[in-house]
């Protein structure tokens, strides 16, 4: 198996894996709420299907558009992101609920556009925060680059939505090193970053709650801190209690998304939850071998930002299922019900497997 082959077989097997297993944890873990609410136990697990056929298409479609082409075409498919995260503050589109606006809702379709947001960000950032590799090419717009990527950081904040804001932070950072920013220059911006974020998010009430029922969560069994102790009552077997049979699933608030890691580790045990984290682990794998197969900067860091978007929010996600933060409501891509994350999600791995099978050129060629 040649090195292309292998990159593409790392990102895509894990995802389809992942896929499958999030289309029938979905449909278990959601089918009481479904059937109460909209009279059909599928409703959300047929909703999941099409949007992982969309991930599947758009994943395929960027593979054939070449990473070439989607940088040229980044300011323009960055714009429609921004218009759709910013589209969350319009009255009659935007969902406010407990205290923040993260959702929009439009006839039919509802989502959180946050995912589709960081994943044009790290596209923007390759395409503009790179350095060139040919004579023939726009030369790099750092400073514009990172005031693209701080006003996305930025529209998190204002929804609020802190893990968000942090995962593209991550990107931005991410996607300037691979585009050949120094470290001298990366460290301090990384850990201005961190404090900045973390002293806007001391400011809401919600995010002090949390750390406090994360902290103490005997003392908050009415708030948070209800979810904290329900993860810890899950008991992990190396085989599961059964798929439906589990405990965690009733006590919390959405089994199907923002725990759903909860729910495979208990129900289908440690070798399930431990085979999810390798194929997050394949797959960041792939990313840096995309990246490291070519030495064009914008390539390179269009595979390092894409690949940390996607693998930053499983990342998180799991660590929150194991007690190892507070409560932060972020979705796993592909294995939760979020529709948006599927979607952002197949264009990542889309855009991993067109840098690691894109033709190889001169450095002094322009490139398709």
């Amino acid at each position: 198996m040649g090195r292309r082959a292998l990159i593409v077989f790392l990102v895509a097997a894990p995802a389809a894996a992942l896929g499958a297993l999030g289309v029938v944890v979905v449909a278990s873990a959601t089918a009481h709420q479904s059937t109460a609410t909209f009279g059909a136990p599928t409703h959300y697990a047929g909703r999941q299907v099409f949007a992982l056929v969309l991930a599947a298409l758009v994943a395929i479609a960027f593979v054939e558009l070449g990473p070439r082409r989607l940088l040229r075409a980044a300011p323009m498919i960055f714009l429609c992101a921004l218009f759709a995260a910013l589209a969350v503050f319009a009255p009659g589109v935007g969902v406010h609920a407990a205290g923040a606006n993260r959702w929009v809702h439009v006839g039919p379709f509802s989502g959180n556009p946050a995912p589709l947001l960081t994943a044009a960000t790290a596209l923007l950032v390759a395409a503009w925060g790179a350095e060139a590799a040919a004579p023939g090419e726009a030369r790099a717009h750092r400073p514009l680059a990172i005031g693209m990527g701080v006003l996305a950081v930025l529209t998190f904040v204002a929804q609020p939505d802190f893990s968000a804001a942090a995962i593209t932070a991550l990107v931005v950072l991410v996607a300037l090193a691979g585009g050949g920013w120094g470290g001298r220059r990366l460290v301090p911006a990384a850990a201005a970053t961190a404090i900045v974020l973390a002293l806007l998010a001391s400011r809401f009430g919600y995010v002090s709650g949390r750390v406090s029922g994360f902290l103490a969560p005997e003392t908050d069994r009415r708030g948070k801190g209800y979810e904290v102790l329900a993860l810890e009552r899950a008991q992990a077997t190396p085989t599961g209690v059964g798929l439906g049979r589990g405990v965690a699933r009733h006590h919390l608030s959405s089994p199907g998304s923002d725990y759903v890691f909860a729910v495979v580790t208990e129900e289908m045990g440690r070798r399930a939850a431990a085979a999810v984290a390798a194929a997050w682990l394949a797959i960041g794998v792939g990313a840096v071998l995309a990246a490291r197969g070519t030495r064009e900067p914008r390539l390179r860091a269009a595979a390092l930002g894409a690949g940390v978007a996607a693998v930053a929010p499983a990342a998180l996600h799991i660590a929150v299922c194991q007690g190892w933060l507070p409560i932060i409501g972020v979705s796993m891509p592909l294995l939760s019900y979020d529709p948006a994350a599927a979607v952002a999600a197949g264009a990542e791995f889309g855009l991993v497997a067109a840098v690691a099978l894109a033709p190889r050129v001169g450095i002094q060629s322009k490139g398709a």
